[in-house]
């Protein structure tokens, strides 16, 4: 009978799809991961992975063992979660994402807090590589991202879809309602962006307005609240997600350009987790939450 280990660590390669990626999770060198799965494979008679270029990719044999024993090791990892403390209110839930992303969705983060549902919130600002290293790491239990990566050790769970729009202080004179003549209008004016190579913003002026981004750059500020204040303080338009821009259109200190409608680009935001913690009753609760949070800032939730 193989041991139980083995199975551990045909799941972790299974998912992670190198044996790299797998000896990290499983705190094992490279080599003591490499020789179990050649044990597993001696015993099944056959291989279960193929040595890619691109990582282990699974074989048939591979696919079929890890429909057999995927949900026995996962409820062995929850037991074992159990048996270390990681129950719910009893340690931290590690967070991370984008600060402006994380600011808005706060209301829903510490909702939990008040309905102590989950023990103390330890959020995390940081690029996406430094999250995702965390996230398979094991120092953060999710992470906030808009693109999910092709990761079989993760579990990308759509929390809301979120609509961009393109704004210009509030005492601008009206925007033309002719698309070939907004996309003008707007490249003759100065533009505040959130990053200097703005890539959502120029596959939002070909897709939508039909022509290149050629707007002047006044001002890059890698923060969604300070682009949106210098819109209002009149320094140039801007593209950002609807909800950044939400209290401003309201108050008029920015207008949004009308008349695109569903013509925009979006962004689908989810609640990234390894997928060994998918049955974790506190992170199932922070993804009800996050989409309640998304309906109330008026987009949709993600599914």
């Amino acid at each position: 009978m193989a041991s139980l280990e083995l199975f551990r660590v045909f799941v972790a390669v299974y998912r992670a799809g190198s044996v790299s990626g797998a000896a990290r999770e499983r705190h094992l060198t490279q080599p003591a991961v490499s020789a179990q799965i050649a044990a597993l494979e001696a015993r099944v008679g056959e291989p279960l992975f193929r040595r890619t270029p691109r990582g282990m990719q699974p074989t048939e044999r591979g696919k079929l063992l890890y429909a057999q024993v995927a949900a026995g090791v996962d409820q062995l990892h929850a037991a074992d979660r159990t048996l270390r403390g990681r129950v719910p209110g009893t340690v931290p839930l590690r967070v991370g994402g984008p600060a402006d992303v994380l600011r808005v969705l706060l209301p829903a983060l510490t909702g939990r807090l008040r309905e102590g549902d989950t023990g103390p919130l330890h959020l995390t600002f940081a690029a996406d590589a430094a999250l995702l290293a965390g996230l398979r790491e094991g120092s953060l239990d999710a992470v906030l991202v808009d693109r999910v990566p092709e990761d079989r050790a993760l579990l990308g769970t759509p929390v809301a879809d979120v609509p961009f729009t393109l704004i210009v202080p509030g005492n601008w004179e009206a925007a033309p309602a002719d698309r070939a003549a907004l996309g003008g209008w707007l490249n003759a004016r100065p533009w505040v962006s959130y990053s200097v190579e703005v890539p959502t913003t120029r596959r939002c002026f070909v897709s939508v307005l039909d022509t290149r981004f050629a707007a002047q750059a006044a001002l890059t500020a890698p923060d969604l609240t300070a682009v949106v204040q210098a819109v209002g303080l009149g320094v140039g338009a801007s593209l950002v997600p609807r909800w950044a821009a939400l209290e401003a259109l309201r108050s008029g200190q920015v207008a949004e350009v009308p008349g695109l409608g569903g013509a925009m680009p979006s962004a689908r935001w989810a609640l990234l987790t390894r997928a060994a913690d998918a049955d974790r009753p506190d992170l199932q609760g922070l993804t009800g939450a996050l989409r309640d949070r998304a309906a109330a800032l008026g987009v949709s939730s993600g599914s």
